[in-house]
């Protein structure tokens, strides 16, 4: 008997709490009339689902097999954002019901508080919320990026209140200026349980006078290039990656040298000066053969950007992907999904269509959780997937036309919760 996804999905999961003799066969769903995402295009296929995993053939030996009709829609993988924040426990439910319908199902969290990620980990991680990560205090130097963000977010009551005054010292971020500060916070920095580690370049090549020039504020600062390589060694050692805000072509250059494993930036393209932000060749090519990866975060170009501006963005684009580069989708507005920045990149054809399609649902997820078997419907990968209404290849903004919502094989139907305006 063939039933719409959610009906089916839902009749899995009452079977999945009876008694243990009534799941010696674990019950399957076939997925007909479906066109699936092969990682180029679309196929017409069957799949089955057993459990929380994909069978590309008919399974034996399990329970009753549910008829799903997928009605011609189009399957693509769940959504990933690779760079935002966090920061308000209090609002994690409307944070995940909002991201779930977008079709987000995996969030890479570039810096939040121990404190607060702690408050969020109950309600993360379920096959009806999103899959979390999140790195906790990241390393700037004195009087650095991102103080000034604490300090307003602080006057706004998103962030403790005396963390104006302190600026999140040792609870939102290191602020170190040698090696000695970096083995005083490590012990604090490891406690609180970090998913990796985040550090902070800004204009590196002009650090010292940047650091004495009491005329600048924290967001023209950062960290000593010279402690990139210290900071790594520790992480990696912890078996913990490395994620590196950059500005620059030369933070570009720095990060990649000291060995960090993401990018949390492509480089701010000014408008006044574009071709700065060119990256060089050779550094592309030692990314790519380490097989870093980079979040997009094109926020930067605004909604009119220059000529220019947008030349040295695609040709940066261009360059980090002929070498192999990871590109990741990652958006970092505050109480923003990735649909944002998809919607950007499309508008300014900085990737095509299934260029797209890949960054946000095979290459994010599998860059935040590379240890799973997701991004790619395939036989033995988790049974996760979105079911478009429209063909995403044709027109990007069918990917926002979500008719179905499954994860790990259980349908998902986000809540109405929504997030408030900022500022309120």
């Amino acid at each position: 008997m063939k039933r719409p996804v959610l009906a089916c999905l839902a009749l899995l999961a009452v079977s999945a709490c009876l008694p243990a003799a009534s799941q010696r066969r674990v019950p399957a769903v076939e997925y007909r009339n479906g066109h699936w995402f092969d990682g180029a295009r679309f196929v017409d296929r069957t799949m089955w689902g057993v459990g929380d995993r994909f069978s590309e053939t008919a399974p034996t030996g399990t329970g009753t097999v549910t008829v799903v009709d997928l009605r011609g829609g189009f399957v693509v993988p769940p959504y990933a954002e690779g760079h935002n924040h966090w920061l308000e426990p209090a609002l994690v439910d409307a944070y995940i019901q909002t991201y779930l319908r977008d079709g987000v199902f995996y969030v890479q969290d570039q810096g939040t508080s121990p404190k607060s990620h702690d408050a969020m980990r109950a309600a993360l991680g379920a096959p009806t919320s999103v899959d979390f990560v999140s790195a906790h205090q990241g390393f700037t130097g004195p009087g650095g990026h991102p103080m000034e963000l604490i300090d307003q977010l602080a006057a706004m009551g998103i962030l403790p209140a005396d963390w104006a005054t302190t600026h999140g010292e040792g609870e939102a971020l290191f602020a170190v200026a040698s090696e000695a500060d970096v083995d005083r916070a490590w012990p604090k920095l490891l406690a609180g349980r970090p998913d990796f580690v985040k550090l902070f370049l800004v204009h590196s090549d002009e650090y010292a006078a940047r650091r004495d020039d009491r005329t600048l504020t924290p967001r023209q600062r950062g960290l000593d290039p010279a402690l990139v390589p210290a900071i790594v060694r520790r992480a990696h050692a912890a078996n913990l990656r490395v994620s590196a805000h950059i500005e620059d072509a030369h933070d570009f250059h720095v990060a990649v040298a000291g060995g960090v494993d993401e990018i949390a930036h492509l480089p701010f393209v000014s408008a006044d000066a574009p071709d700065a932000y060119l990256l060089d060749d050779a550094d592309c090519e030692a990314a790519g053969r380490r097989k870093v990866s980079i979040s997009t975060t094109f926020d930067f170009l605004g909604d009119a950007p220059g000529p220019r501006q947008l030349e040295v963005a695609r040709a940066n684009l261009r360059n980090l992907q002929r070498h192999g580069v990871l590109i990741a989708i990652g958006t970092d507005l505050f109480r923003q999904t990735p649909r944002v920045e998809v919607e950007r990149i499309a508008r300014f054809h900085l990737l095509t269509n299934l260029e797209i399609l890949v960054a946000w649902a095979v290459t994010t997820p599998q860059v935040i959780f590379p240890g799973r078997k997701i991004g790619r419907l395939a036989d033995r990968y988790e049974a996760s997937f979105l079911v478009l209404g429209a063909d995403p290849l044709r027109d990007p903004a069918n990917l926002e036309h979500i008719v179905d919502r499954v994860k790990r094989g259980r349908a998902v139907v986000p809540g109405p919760e929504t997030l408030p305006p900022l500022g309120r």
